[in-house]
């Protein structure tokens, strides 16, 4: 049987799935295509839930 180490576990995408978890590429493409969008002003500094609700 083959041990895995954590810093393995964390970057398989499969793994943070099978816990119901969303992998941090895949966050990361979410919010650079939500801020990519035409209308959005780009803020300064780290995304707030904000630049992610529909107005």
């Amino acid at each position: 049987m083959r041990t895995n180490t954590l810093v393995q576990l964390r970057q398989n995408p499969m793994e943070w799935r099978r816990r119901g978890l969303t992998p941090p590429d895949a966050i990361r493409a979410m919010v650079e295509e939500r801020l990519a969008e035409p209308g959005h002003t780009q803020s300064f500094g780290d995304p707030s839930y904000a630049d992610f609700f529909r107005g």
